[in-house]
């Protein structure tokens, strides 16, 4: 019983391997089309400069002093 499974997995296996050594096939090559679009080209962007980027939020903090030891 043992080497029909065994020779089930093996059969398996191989034949999983096998399937993917399948030669691939090449697409048809569509027709040449004269078609062209054309697309606007994106505005340029200019960079921007630290003088004039907005303020940083002020924040403000509170820390709490460390609880006494017994």
């Amino acid at each position: 019983m043992k080497k029909m499974i065994s020779l089930a997995l093996c059969l398996a296996l191989a034949l999983a391997f096998s399937a993917g050594c399948k030669k691939k096939e090449e697409a048809p090559v569509p027709a040449a089309e004269t078609t062209t679009t054309t697309t606007a080209p994106a505005p340029a962007q200019a960079p921007m400069s630290s003088a004039k980027a907005p303020a940083a939020p002020s924040t403000t903090t509170t820390t709490t002093a460390p609880a006494e030891k017994k």
